[in-house]
């Protein structure tokens, strides 16, 4: 394989000889030999041997995990157009209160009652009052107004009453004007509450309108569950979902959904927690909830729970996914709960939780004699739902928590042995709660009764840091409980970011006899009104889209394969780390000397400053102010004087840094001395920016710590083991940093204290899988470089036809973004090509490219 590319490489360079001589001195002939070295910089062989099989890829690896967040529920995937349809909305968080989204047409009177209600779950109704003809009152929808297309019908439905009102009632679709495009009439109202129902149709197009009732003679009604919903909903269901946007869902082929949270199922306190049986039966019935994500009082946000198990169930079989539902265990948002009361349900308490988590399984699976049995067949759903999972708990860590999810494991273990459950880790991606959760799961793993089937891992972190992680599966436990990668997203709807995920995802399939289930989060965003971004997908009131995040989730589900293949890339180099060094502190006040960085291979002294002259070309965080003073002694250093910096929240604190951004393999030394402040000393290395670096952390936290920690595109994470260290003040300390490609060491007056494992970033990515229905080879490629790379994949005991597709997602700008605007401006695009055992693919800059080669078995 070598052989072959360094006779190709012979060959471009005899040619760039050539091209020289002939034309001689060329004024450009240095961007010739620029130009060639870059090419040959980014060759690479991908060499596949389909003889050789490699672990099954997980059947469940690509789901989806819904959240009701960013109105992703109510005023987007349901597709009911009212807003505020029962009149439970209040003043705290709605303005108008009970009558938020409504008017008064014509000087009608408008009353919220609550004496005869309709239910105990709704406990307001509207009564609508007039002394004059065609007055009413008027919905404006959720958010920017109710979208209405011209030919479609719409079904509209009330609970209305009346003592004395014998005339009709009329209703109207809008235009933003309020000028009608579509009505109907409702007549016979009688003495108690009648659900209505009446098809209108759109004689215009609208992407703002609106809905008005009106009554054509003077008189009173009364008025509950104003519903208006297209009759075009997904399988045309009443009470049904967005046609459009379920398209998107069906396109990604998900293997299962993870419902309803998320945080949301925690609650803020635990008064508004999920319940799910809130969720099911008569819509008219459910009782609403105020949504943990609130909104603003413009733009309030509640749960209706249109959108309950029962509907999710259903969406779980018209997809074909597995349900993956998630129940309270017991503790409120612990991430919300500082200071607050009814945030964790006591020991003695959690039987109602628990039971609630088996009448869940019984909903599912029970029949006509059981009590929640009969609730689903009485929606109409005979047959069981399927359930496999259980998520105890969502973001949940620490002691309590434990102890809690315990208990769910002593019933469910007897009472359903069947059912998969899954605990958590945390909100982090490491730290002390994620090591605290897996050092209490592992220690269980000898039990004779599971502990454990999935631990639900979640993380947001910045594209740099899923480049720098793809080996974090690597090194798991073969026998060790199964992973659940219930969240994760990079940060960012850019390609850059979404070329993060791909080249992530690839180590996912590799490690996917660990990693079972992975969900991107969030999976829904209103393009108007959003408390969490990035998301998978965009909506407004009439249209939605795919983020470019979004396509390479679809490019990956729809291209899974059924078992890798051995596949190794050749002439593949990886970036360890490198960068500059510096100095720094945070609200503590310090003298630092004799800086020197040596090359570790050579020798050579690639930076040296004792501040006997000033200190020169060193770039600063904006936070501290650096200079050279006269030490006590009459010798020159290098200070931050000032104890109350940094003033804010800067990652990097104080710091003060120079050198090349190209430097690796090194080792720095300084000496440092604190002159006063609460900590100790920040020491930069490996710095690329300020967004991106290494520093080590010397006294920390009050001036307990020692830690290494790293900065990736902004958010810093610890990634070392934490040792105890006090800094004492006017003593001279000697610091070591060595950097090597693979490890960096720290040393405190000669004493090791760190050793961290560096994670290398490849310039190109790749998995391969065969998927045996078809008998295709799945090649899947990712190229996360802003230039091109020429891959030559080789192909043996393949048994390979000519005949091969490939699907490329790919743009020269790394920050490009999918929009309302330009909702296609990044999308994969596929083409047939003829293929060989030695095919060479010029993999285009800032891309994924998936290859589906076809073979003889």
């Amino acid at each position: 394989m070598k052989k072959h590319f360094y006779q190709r490489r012979l060959t471009m360079f005899c040619c760039c000889i050539a091209l020289l001589f002939i034309n001689g001195c060329n004024k450009d002939h240095g961007n010739v030999l620029e130009e060639e070295k870059r090419m040959e910089d980014n060759n690479f062989g991908l060499l596949i041997n389909g003889g050789k099989q490699g672990i099954d890829i997980s059947e469940t690896l690509y789901g989806l995990f819904f959240e009701d967040i960013n109105f992703a529920a109510d005023g987007g995937l349901y597709a009911e157009k009212v807003i505020n349809r029962s009149f439970e909305f209040e003043e705290s968080l709605a303005e108008g209160g009970h009558l938020h989204g409504y008017e008064a047409v014509n000087n009608a009177e408008l009353r919220i009652c609550s004496e005869d209600v309709l239910n105990d779950n709704n406990p307001n109704y509207l009564e609508l009052k007039t002394e004059s003809e065609n007055s009413g009152v008027r919905n404006k929808g959720f958010l920017e107004g109710m979208s209405l297309v011209k030919g479609e019908e719409y079904r509209f439905s009330v609970y209305v009453k009346s003592d004395s009102y014998k005339g009709k009632i009329q209703i109207n679709l809008e235009d933003r004007n309020h000028n009608c495009i579509g009505s109907g009439y409702i007549e016979e109202v009688k003495s108690s509450w009648s659900k209505r129902e009446i098809i209108l149709k759109a004689e215009e197009t609208v992407e703002k309108g609106s809905l008005s009732i009106v009554i054509e003679e003077a008189g009173t009604i009364d008025m509950d569950m104003i519903s208006l919903f297209p009759v075009n909903t997904y399988k045309n269901r009443k009470n049904g979902l967005r046609a459009d946007m379920v398209k998107l869902l069906e396109e990604l082929q998900p293997s299962f959904i993870r419902f309803p949270g998320g945080c949301i199922v925690e609650g803020n306190p635990l008064d508004n927690a999920y319940c799910w049986k809130d969720t099911v039966g008569d819509v008219a019935q459910r009782k609403q909830n105020e949504n943990l994500w609130i909104g603003t009082k413009d733009y309030p946000y509640y749960q209706t729970y249109g959108i309950g198990f029962f509907e999710y169930f259903l969406l779980c079989e018209d997809l074909g996914a597995k349900a993956v539902p998630i129940v309270n265990c017991g503790m409120s948002c612990q991430a919300r709960a500082d200071g607050q009361t009814n945030t964790l349900a006591a020991l003695s308490e959690l039987d109602h939780y628990i039971q609630d988590a088996l009448d869940l399984v019984e909903f599912c699976r029970g029949d006509a004699s059981t009590t929640w049995g009969s609730v689903r067949i009485n929606m109409g759903h005979i047959q069981p739902f399927e359930i496999e999972y259980l998520g105890i708990g969502n973001e949940q860590w620490g002691e309590e928590y434990f102890k809690r999810y315990e208990k769910f494991v002593q019933v469910f273990r007897e009472k359903y042995p069947d059912i998969k459950l899954i605990t958590s880790s945390g909100p982090l991606s490491s730290g002390d709660l994620f090591d605290y959760a897996w050092s209490k799961i592992d220690s269980h793993k000898d039990d004779t009764i599971k502990y454990a089937d999935l631990v639900d891992e979640h993380y947001y972190n910045e594209p740099e840091w899923f480049l720098k992680n793809t080996t974090r599966y690597d090194d798991y436990d073969r026998k060790g409980t199964e992973v659940f990668l219930g969240e994760y997203a990079a940060k960012s709807n850019t390609l850059k970011a979404a070329i993060a995920e791909a080249a992530y995802m690839t180590a996912l399939e590799r490690n996917s006899d660990v990693v079972k289930m992975a969900a991107y989060a969030p999976l829904f965003g209103n393009t108007l009104s959003s408390q969490w971004k990035p998301d998978m997908i965009w909506f407004n009131n009439s249209k939605v889209f795919g983020s470019v995040n979004y396509y390479v989730q679809k490019m990956f589900a729809n291209n899974t394969g059924d078992y890798l293949l051995e596949s190794s890339l050749m002439d593949v180099k990886g970036e360890g780390a490198t960068g500059k060094i510096g100095v720094g502190t945070w609200k503590t006040a310090a003298v630092f000397d004799d800086m020197k960085v040596i090359d570790n291979e050579t020798g050579k002294v690639l930076y040296e400053n004792d501040f006997s002259t000033k200190a020169s070309n060193f770039e600063g965080s904006s936070q501290g102010f650096y200079e050279v003073i006269d030490d006590e002694d009459g010798n020159k250093v290098y200070a931050q004087t000032n104890a109350s910096y940094p003033t804010n929240d800067a990652i990097m604190g104080s710091a003060s840094y120079v050198g090349d951004t190209n430097w690796s393999n090194y080792t720095y030394t300084v000496r440092a001395k604190k002159l006063s402040g609460s900590e100790g000393f920040l020491i930069p290395f490996a710095v690329k920016d300020q967004k991106n670096f290494y520093h080590w952390n010397i006294g920390g936290w009050n001036n307990t710590r020692s830690v290494v920690e790293e900065a990736l595109g902004g958010t810093k994470n610890i990634v070392s083991d934490i040792r105890n260290v006090t800094i004492q003040t006017d003593r001279w300390y000697e610091i070591k940093v060595v950097v090597n490609q693979d490890t960096i060491t720290c040393y405190l007056d000669g004493k090791e204290m760190h050793v961290i494992k560096v994670p290398e970033v490849f310039p190109v990515y790749q998995t391969v899988s065969k998927e045996e229905k078809t008998g295709d080879i799945i090649v899947k490629l990712v190229n996360i470089q802003e230039e091109e790379s020429k891959i030559t994949i080789r192909l043996e005991n393949c048994n390979i036809t000519e005949d091969a597709s490939v699907e490329v997602l790919a743009n020269e700008n790394p920050e490009v973004e999918n929009s309302l605007k330009n909702p296609e401006n990044v999308i994969p695009t596929i083409r047939k090509i003829k293929i060989t055992e030695n095919y060479e693919y010029v993999a285009p800059a800032n891309s994924v490219s998936i290859f589906r080669i076809e073979t003889l078995n």
